[in-house]
């Protein structure tokens, strides 16, 4: 009777139980965390007025407000008797010592005293923060620090000294033998958390010591289920270039089936025993310079072949080929180092953490046998319920794997249909991959899937939707009659619309000339028929890239068969009456048309 009366009431409760929740929580600093005179609580002599304050300079940075000009207030109160309070001081000064190392510098002394406090929080964040001043002068201070940290008693304190370690790269001499020692020092802890960030620290300082890392390989592996996620993501991508460098590849791996054509062509000039023997000097004497990894990730990204095309690699000299080739010396499926790498790395396949997921993968696709690789895909598959954000990346990587190994994931074809809600960088990389792993089999259920993509009103999306189908036609020759068919019948149906502008039917247009002649240019005998029917519709036809494609389409293939010699020179008379009213691009192809 009164909605009005309905409306305040469940307004009030919706206020009143959100005070209820509220209650004992800081929330309150969120509403207004500016409306109390923070400097004087700063300075006042009791430290629950310190605390207020320091709160509010929180609460204002998490809504991205710069409070940096309280720094001189703030920082002087480190030395406080307060636990609460010395850590909400050092969140500020972790927060802004980078962007205020000559003040923070100030209470140097505070912090090094608060390494030897008795609690491992405090002695952390005096570490984090003192390798937060980014100061030349300071960096001997702060190695010092962490050389008694990596010992301390608590892991966590550990921890922060392994990614403190990061830090003092670039503020140090180079060729600093106590940053590789401190490296050791952490990758032989006992605590898994510390593993991770020494992994880190490896990779950021003496990456390509991988001499180091064989100390501790096994134990590292056996490690890896419990390090924590980003952790873990280091920690394989370290274990994978160590096994890589150390024994090749597997010898039934995809990696090394990619690259076997390169190996059987070099094989009466390099002996197998001669290759083992150099690559394992390379391995001791030359750590340095891992060409193998470098290699490996190319071709996992690039494909083999886009990689030795590059100017480094066709111009060197024979001794830096022989010396790549040597580094896809093939190991035994039975290598221990192997195996107990994929044994550990098995369980994270099914990590929460996609960008873990997608390391193991990796691992599992350059050095797992072929009949262990399919343990990626359903794993793989799951991470498709994710966010948009990451399940891009994740289609990048089964797209990299559909490529060069379609039976992987034909089984799987549905999983890859478009949703209404997908992204259409999302869409464009489901199609791609749809038309890679399409079989006999699968292949009609697929091309009805298409006939429902070329409606959408995203005519971009139809236009790749189009594009698709021509590569499912060149892949498989029992559908290209009824492709072509329909792709003739989309061209002229989107021909009717007369488009003024490459956007909307024009792109569906161009495109299905596009893929038509992609299909036509494996058998032109076989479709001359085709070629004849898009000439005979020229005059139809108005967007000027379609008709470019088309004329181009009669010059090549001007000699092909018995019924387009016969017709030509009617198109070419029709040709030579349009002339002037072409656009240079149409211009060109029809002068080379006439050539031919």
């Amino acid at each position: 009777m009164f909605p009005q009366f309905g409306a305040v009431t469940a307004d009030s409760l919706s206020r009143a139980s959100s005070l209820v929740f509220r209650i004992g929580t800081d929330a309150h600093l969120y509403d207004d965390p500016d409306d109390a005179n923070i400097t004087s609580l700063l300075d006042s002599r009791f430290e629950s007025d310190k605390c207020e304050a320091l709160k509010r300079l929180l609460a204002l940075i998490a809504q991205g407000v710069d409070v940096c000009n309280f720094f001189p207030q703030v920082v002087k109160n480190v030395a406080s008797q307060s636990l609460e309070v010395k850590k909400l001081v050092y969140l500020y000064l972790l927060h802004y010592a980078e962007m205020r190392p000559n003040e923070a510098l100030l209470s140097i002394n505070c912090f090094q005293k608060d390494l030897s406090d008795t609690n491992a929080l405090v002695r952390a964040c005096a570490l984090r923060a003192m390798a937060g001043i980014r100061l030349h002068v300071v960096a001997p201070l702060v190695l010092a620090a962490i050389k008694k940290c990596a010992r301390d008693p608590s892991a966590y304190v550990r921890k922060c000294a392994a990614h403190a370690l990061s830090k003092l790269l670039d503020l140090l001499p180079q060729g600093n033998d106590d940053l590789q020692e401190l490296v050791s020092i952490f990758l032989s802890d006992h605590s898994h958390g510390v593993l991770g960030a020494a992994a880190v620290a490896f990779k950021s300082i003496c990456s390509n010591n991988l001499l180091l890392i064989g100390k501790f390989f096994t134990r590292l592996c056996e490690a890896l289920p419990d390090v924590d996620d980003w952790g873990q993501i280091a920690l394989i991508d370290v274990l994978l270039r160590y096994v890589i460098a150390r024994h090749g590849l597997v010898k039934n791996s995809i990696m090394f089936s990619s690259n076997a054509t390169i190996a059987q062509a070099d094989k009466g000039s390099i002996t197998m025993s001669h290759m083992v023997n150099k690559h394992s000097n390379f391995f001791e004497d030359s750590p340095s310079n891992f060409i193998v990894n470098e290699l490996m990730f190319k071709n996992y990204i690039e494909q083999h072949e886009e990689y030795v095309s590059q100017p480094e690699c066709t111009n060197g000299t024979i001794d830096e080929a022989q010396h790549k080739l040597n580094c896809l010396v093939p190991t035994s499926t039975q290598n221990d180092d192997v195996s107990i790498l994929l044994m550990c790395t098995s369980p994270l396949l099914w990590s929460q953490n996609s960008a873990v997921v997608l390391a193991a993968a990796g691992v599992y696709w350059i050095m797992a046998p072929m009949d262990e690789v399919q343990k990626i895909v359903k794993p793989l598959l799951f991470l498709l319920r994710s966010s948009h954000a990451s399940k891009y990346v994740v289609l990048c990587n089964i797209h990299a794997f559909a490529k060069s190994v379609p039976s992987l994931f034909s089984p799987h074809y549905e999983d890859f249909f478009i949703h209404s809600s997908d992204l259409y960088q999302i869409k464009a990389l489901k199609l791609e991959i749809l038309s890679a792993i399409a079989t006999d089999s699968s292949i009609p259920f697929i091309l009805e899937e298409f006939q429902d993509y070329i409606k959408d009103q995203d005519r971009r999306f139809a236009a790749d939707t189009i594009a698709s189908i021509g590569l499912c036609a060149q892949r498989l020759p029992s559908v290209v009659s009824g492709c072509l068919e329909g792709l003739l019948t989309t061209a002229l149906k989107a021909s009717t619309s007369n488009p003024s502008s490459l956007d909307g039917e024009a792109c569906v247009l161009v495109q299905a000339i596009m893929s038509i002649r992609g299909i036509i240019k494996q058998n032109p005998v076989s479709h001359e028929k085709v070629i004849v029917r898009l000439a005979c519709n020229l005059d139809a036809i108005k967007e000027p890239a379609a008709r470019a494609l088309i004329v181009w389409m009669l010059g090549e293939y001007c000699s092909v068969g018995q019924i387009i010699p016969k017709v030509m020179s009617i198109v070419m008379k029709y040709l030579a009456w349009s002339y002037t009213s072409e656009v240079i691009e149409t211009k060109h192809q029809i002068l080379n048309t006439a050539i031919k």
